[in-house]
Parts: structure tokens; sequence; C-alpha cells
């Protein structure tokens, strides 16, 4: 595969069907997009959206590779089946743009990476939060060291969901359909925004709980995370409770950072560094003087268009990807972890032993398979 900067590249999308396909619908009408195929075994909705785009349906997806030969294959469909369609799609050639999460088990994503690598192409996950102009400026900030030394930071976020929600689609909060509840569905942009602004952390000790709905799987978590620089965090999301959709604050020794409602970033400096006022104050009751202060954020786009622009200029121009499949894959092997943790009842350090997880995971697939 040759392409040239300017060039129109050929994309395929796999799972044409999905909801979230209107979401990339934008991104597929920019100058360097040809859609070339899609792909769904939904055939009503795959010949609709087909005729829509004006291109062929395929009902398979190597059918589809094999014939339309796509720069960019984009996969969209429920992600137990992530692993192995995009496997196909780095075997055959194509460059490969997958919905979050990445997998359901780490150790699928692992098997991604070494695809990827061993066709010589690149895998990007669609992480646009990252693109957020406060997830970007609160990155810089803290590479900065606006907030000094790193102590504590805390995430919740509230994704109420009925029972309507579940019973549409009856593969949501199952274990053979989803591979977990809220973690694998609702939360990944989150911990992905954990991730992101501080990587992973070295340990993790969780409670996950099946609290209000009718699922297998989660629909509430709780968990205490350590970094290895001594960062403690703490991060609670749920489908089962109304509240904030999303709330982050971080807490160091220079200061503090909030998260707003409307996007925008709360600043308090420490007008001292806790650790010198701490070894030189006088009042042991003391604390520094806080100001407050504006943050110019950086420019940014939560959007999929900007994932698909920047997948574009990193293929033809080579540049460094927002999310690629070895960041994609932190999201998810902190799920995991939370997941594990809940389940032995122990603290689980990082990186995730993988088969630990594998054995927990096919138990629980094995129960369900048995209730249905």
């Amino acid at each position: 595969m040759t392409t040239t900067s300017g060039s129109k590249l050929k994309h395929a999308v796999i799972g044409v069907g999905a909801g979230v396909f209107n979401m990339h619908r934008p991104a597929l009408a920019l100058a360097t997009t040809e859609v070339v195929g899609v792909c769904d075994i939904n055939s009503e909705a795959g010949q609709q959206r087909a005729k829509e785009l004006g291109c062929p349906f395929y009902t398979d997806h190597r059918a589809m590779l094999s014939e339309t030969k796509p720069d960019i294959a984009v996969i969209l469909t429920p992600h137990p089946s992530h692993a192995p369609i995009a496997i196909d799609c780095l075997r055959a050639g194509a460059h490969v743009l997958v919905e979050k999460p990445i997998a359901v088990h780490a150790a699928e994503a692992d098997a991604i990476i070494e695809a990827a690598t061993a066709a010589g192409r690149v895998v990007a996950v669609n992480f646009q939060h990252r693109n957020r102009a406060d997830v970007r400026t609160a990155r810089k900030l803290i590479q900065q060291g606006a907030l000094g030394r790193l102590q504590h930071v805390a995430m919740t976020a509230a994704w109420p969901r009925t029972a309507r929600y579940f019973k549409a689609v009856p593969w949501r909060g199952t274990w053979l359909g989803e591979g977990g509840g809220v973690l694998m569905n609702q939360a990944p942009h989150q911990l992905d925004i954990l991730c992101h602004l501080f990587d992973l952390p070295a340990r993790v000790l969780a409670w996950t709980r099946t609290a209000l709905h009718d699922i297998e799987a989660e629909d509430t978590v709780l968990a205490m995370m350590e970094w290895p620089s001594g960062m403690l965090g703490s991060f609670h999301v749920s489908t089962a409770e109304v509240g904030c959709a999303e709330r982050l604050e971080i807490v160091g020794t220079g200061g503090s950072l909030q998260f707003a409602k409307d996007g925008a970033l709360t600043y308090e400096r420490l007008e001292t560094d806790f650790r010198t006022f701490m070894a030189e104050s006088d009042n042991p009751f003391g604390q520094p003087a806080k100001q407050a202060e504006a943050v110019e954020l950086e420019a940014g786009s939560g959007d999929h268009v900007a994932i698909y622009q920047n997948l574009h200029e990193a293929i033809l121009n080579g540049a460094p990807l927002v999310c690629d499949g070895l960041e994609g894959r932190k999201s998810l092997e902190l799920a995991n972890a939370m997941i594990l943790s809940s389940y032995t009842g122990s603290t689980i350090p990082l990186p995730l032993d993988r088969q630990k997880y594998a054995v927990l995971l096919e138990g629980l697939k094995a129960k369900s398979m048995v209730a249905r």
C-alpha cells in the first residue's frame, strides 16, 4: 500500500449498522476519506447505510477486505469481536480504527498490537475525549508541574440507564456479550482520561456491584488506586445512580485542578508549595494562601472527526497518534484489574496477570451460558 500527502484513503466500515455510526458519519465526508465498502450482519441496516454512502455492502468482512482492499478498516462492532476482526484487517494490509474499548481482555489487546507490528500497520483507538480542550489543558498543566507533586485524584461519573436500555439490546451487561458491565461500556472514556493524564497505577483495589439493574455484570464500581509516584486515587462510576456525568479533581502540593460542567477548568495555585510551607511554617494549623487563576484552554474538540484527521496524518505524514494500541490498552487493563480485584477480594498489581484474568472471565462466561 502506498499513499502520499493529499491522497484519499480508502475506508471500509465494519459494523456499519451500529448506533455509534452516526458519530462517525461526519468524518467519512473528510477530503481525505473515500468509503469503499461497509459490512454488517444486519443486512437491512447495512444495505441502507451502503445506499446512503454510495458503496458496496457486505455481510462478510473478510470478503470486503479482499475485494475492496481498504487503507483503513473502521470497526464499530460489539467489543467481544474487536480482536479477531482487527487482526483480520491488519493481516489483510489495512490500518485499523477501532471503537472503545479496544477489546474485552488485555491479552486480546496484546494480540492486536502484535498483529499491527507484524503487518507494519497502525492501530488507533477511538478515545476522542483525549482531544477535549479541558483534557488537553489539564495534561499540559500537569506536565509543566503547575500542581507540584501530585498527591490525589478523584474521578466520579454517573451514566443513568433504565431497564429498557438493557432489554433493547440483550447482549448489554452480559459476560458473553460485553465481557462486563459499566466498566466495559460507559466507563472506558473516564478510565482512559485517568490513564492519559497519569498513566497506569501500580495497584488497584476495587468493589464491583450489580446494585439495581437485572443484568449479569456490574452496574456500579468503586476503586482505590496507587501510582508508582505514591499518588493515590479514587474512581466511582455507575449506571444505577443519578449524578454528575463526570467530575474530576486533581490535588498536588502546588495547587488543585477541577473539571467544571461547562468544559472549563478551575485552577487554584498555592502561593507556596505545601512541602516548603509544611517544613517552614510556625503555625501548626496553617496552610498556604490560595490564588484562583484563570486557565486558557488549549484548542481541542472531543469529536470523532479529530480522531480521523489525526489517523490520516499518522498514515500520510507520520504524525503521532492521539491514542494508539498501546495507549488504548491501558484503560482496558485497568478495567480488567478492577473486575479481578472485586471477584478475588484482593489488591491487584499492574501490569495485569493475563492468565488469572482469563480464568476468571472464562468462568463468568461459562456461568452466563448455563443461565441462558
